[in-house]
């Protein structure tokens, strides 16, 4: 399903007209022309036809009536909001469907044409549509536009200061006369963190080299950040954001006695929401709470920790600085930087560049000096970042190594030792998750066709449900059936069925509507619908040609 934003080839905006008259849907279409700037690529009789062809053709738009056989435009409209929920959707209503219709405003409808349909009503309902969508459109692949955004969510000076704020440390102390200035100056400003108190959130965007290059990278975390300040603002938080390091930093501001529980609640909906809409995973750290500006400094160390004990072989994406289990220095420890340096290698760099990596970090160690238990205590660190990377990669490490991997520390006398062990125990591991997670994603799949074939005759079987019980979220099961199978959920559950149905009317002498409730309909007329479409004949003329 390869469809650029804004139409294709054509240019055009894309509208799938669903209603159970044929004689309705070709009037509305011949008022649709090029010069309104849609294009009706594809109109269905009913809501279950409709749902197939708008994963064909991904539509911007979903022009349905209320009263279809099946399932009707407000069942239709509620499935397209959950599972496409940037399909905009207009609903053709009689005269006497009016109060019906406004049931569902909750459903995001955009419009509400009444019949009969003049061409002044389309050309309306297209106007208004095609600027919301040409203002979306450039809002989203405009460069200049994310760029004006940036700039005008927040002043360039009160950024640099947070930065250099985090930079230096600190954000002045009270003999610090230009801290206490600067601190002033922003008070005048409106910007204050001695008023309530704050938590630090540190955000780290996952990059993919394969997908996002440099540039595509500062981009997509543009469009990290202004979705989550959006979110934000839409709860009402007071808030400042901006971007420190690698990360993106957001400092929210207490309100209320449950303020814990809703940032909570407000951070898993930031992971989900990037997820979803942005096709991207983010990582987040929180501070304890701080209450003025001279603490924002230990503030961001602490979400900069907790955010690195998130990273590697944890469930959730959230860390909480009172939460993580961070062992104190040894004597001998990591140069600044280098722990999260060991960790972006492992990651992303090639073997070259890890090599390299390595050596600066072995020169580094050497000139720390330290005696032999904090040597010990330096192994123990590294190694700890190898275990937490082979558990993101999957690889068992123990199977991989053949005994357990503090033994092997132990038996490590030196620092030339500890390095040329690290970087062949990286990519033995690179090595096994590549396969790894093509192994894992292959058995969540079959374990997901697995529990629809013992299911299907549950009328109930939804992917969400089917998704709760293997503890995944849809959109990956949906990235899964069409990776390794060239499929979706709802093509592969209809196989299923109409495999079973034509399995039972060759076998058995049951009824059509007992039939259809055996493979999981409980329509017996959409049952013998699908069939049809499915065989290109009827259950009663298959039976009788098979008989």
């Amino acid at each position: 399903m390869n469809h650029s934003a804004a139409g294709g080839v054509s240019g055009l905006y894309r509208i799938i007209l669903v209603d159970d008259e044929d004689e309705v849907r070709g009037r509305i279409s011949s008022k649709i022309s090029e010069g309104s700037g849609f294009e009706v690529v594809a109109t269905a009789g009913n809501g279950y036809d409709a749902l197939e062809l708008i994963e064909r053709h991904a539509p911007h738009v979903v022009l349905t009536d209320i009263k279809m056989p099946y399932i009707d435009g407000i069942e239709l409209a509620a499935i397209i909001r959950r599972e496409y929920p940037t399909v905009r959707i207009g609903f053709i209503t009689g005269y006497d469907e009016f109060d019906y219709a406004r049931e569902a405003i909750e459903l995001n409808v955009r419009s509400y044409l009444t019949k009969p349909l003049t061409q002044e009503d389309i050309s309306r309902f297209l106007g208004k549509l095609k600027q919301e969508l040409d203002c979306e459109m450039a809002e989203n692949l405009s460069r200049e536009e994310i760029r004006l955004r940036y700039e005008a969510s927040l002043p360039l000076a009160i950024e640099n200061w947070f930065v250099s704020c985090l930079a230096a440390g600190s954000a002045g102390g009270p003999s610090s006369g230009a801290g206490q200035a600067d601190i002033e100056q922003l008070r005048q400003h409106g910007v204050s963190l001695d008023d309530a108190a704050y938590r630090l959130a540190a955000v780290q965007v996952e990059r993919q080299p394969e997908h996002w290059g440099a540039i595509e990278y500062q981009k997509l975390k543009l469009a990290v950040r202004a979705r989550l300040d959006q979110l934000l603002k839409q709860e009402q938080h007071e808030h400042y954001h901006f971007p420190f390091n690698d990360s993106l930093v957001f400092i929210i501001k207490q309100q209320g006695s449950a303020f814990s529980q809703q940032l909570d609640v407000l951070l898993n909906r930031m992971v989900k929401t990037n997820e979803i809409f942005l096709s991207v995973g983010i990582d987040i750290g929180v501070s304890a709470l701080h209450r003025d500006f001279r603490q924002l400094g230990m503030a961001w160390e602490e979400a900069d920790r907790a955010l690195s004990s998130s990273r590697f072989g944890t469930v959730s994406r959230i860390a909480y600085f009172e939460e993580a289990a961070i062992p104190a220095a040894p004597a001998l420890r990591f140069a600044e930087g280098d722990a999260k340096g060991l960790e972006h290698c492992l990651r992303y760099a090639d073997d070259q560049a890890l090599a390299a990596f390595l050596d600066d970090m072995k020169r580094s160690a050497a000139a720390s000096g330290g005696d032999k238990a904090s040597l010990s205590a330096y192994m123990l660190n590294v190694a700890a970042i190898l275990v937490n990377y082979a558990a993101t990669c999957g690889v068992e490490l123990n199977d991989l190594l053949g005994e357990d991997i503090l033994a092997i520390v132990q038996k490590l006398r030196g620092l030339d030792q500890l390095f040329g062990w690290v970087h062949n125990l990286a990519t033995r591991i690179r090595e096994c998750g590549v396969s790894s997670r093509a192994s894992n994603a292959q058995r969540l799949l079959d374990l997901a066709m697995a529990g629809i074939r013992r299911n299907f005759a549950d009328p109930e079987l939804t992917m969400e449900g089917l998704c709760e019980s293997l503890a995944i979220s849809p959109s990956y099961l949906g990235q899964l059936f069409k990776k390794f199978a060239d499929t979706s959920f709802v093509k592969f559950l209809t196989t299923v069925r109409m495999e079973k149905a034509r399995e039972l009317l060759a076998t058995t002498g049951d009824r059509i509507v007992e039939l259809a409730a055996a493979c999981g309909y409980r329509d017996v007329y959409y049952f013998s619908h699908s069939f049809k479409k499915h065989y290109g004949v009827s259950p009663k003329k298959y039976r009788e040609e098979t008989a």
